[in-house]
């Protein structure tokens, strides 16, 4: 199979050695290739713009790509992903519509996969998500926690006193991302949003 010029992969690849060459390899077939290090830098790509297919390592340091293929199956559910890994079969659970094995012996069964995975009939994009001001939740010690929408992951800001009632902005520490926010009057402990509550109870995001 030869790729096509405007197809899109993000390979998301935490060894360089490997990266280089799957990389090299995807580009002699003619696709157009971006890199990324680690499941977060792969949401930074994913913010510039999306691909068409996304091939993820699994083993990672900062977002394994079993995290990142979560986030990418609920915020972009359209965007077919290949897991990569060193066992033979796919983990049971696995966010990914197919597996493909490290094995040292080229990368020929890669395209087989693309192929296949391409041509299967698209996923329809997630919902749009409200642009509300994030409501900062007490953790009851002096923080607010807040929900990242861009990673999916919770983080805590020092309470501000001066901040109630006004809409603020800040960042979050796990990627990155801009989350604006606002503080109530004496915020209670309150779940977190709906979208971030049906991620949580599939295991995406803790």
């Amino acid at each position: 199979m030869v790729g096509q010029l405007t197809y899109r992969v993000l390979l998301v690849e935490d060894e360089p050695v490997l990266r280089k060459l799957i990389s090299a390899y995807l580009v002699a077939a003619g696709y157009v290739v971006r890199v990324a290090v680690d499941g977060l830098d792969a949401l930074a790509k994913l913010r510039t713009g999306l691909p068409d297919l996304i091939i993820s390592d699994l083993n990672m340091p900062r977002m394994s790509g079993l995290e990142l293929l979560g986030v990418v199956r609920r915020r972009f559910p359209q965007i077919p992903v290949i897991a990569v890994s060193a066992d033979d079969e796919m983990p049971e659970g696995l966010a990914a519509d197919a597996h493909f094995r490290k094995n040292g012996f080229g990368f020929e069964r890669i395209l087989e996969i693309m192929a296949d995975v391409t041509s299967q009939p698209p996923r329809p994009p997630a919902p749009q998500l409200d642009s509300n001001p994030m409501l900062a939740r007490s953790d009851g010690d002096g923080r607010y926690n807040l929900d990242c929408l861009d990673c999916l992951r919770v983080f805590s800001i020092p309470r501000d006193r001066y901040a109630r009632r006004h809409v603020q902005w800040t960042t979050c520490v796990h990627c990155g991302t801009v989350v604006q926010y606002q503080v109530a009057d004496q915020v209670p402990i309150l779940p977190a949003r709906p979208q971030v509550q049906a991620l949580r109870a599939v295991g995406v995001c803790s």
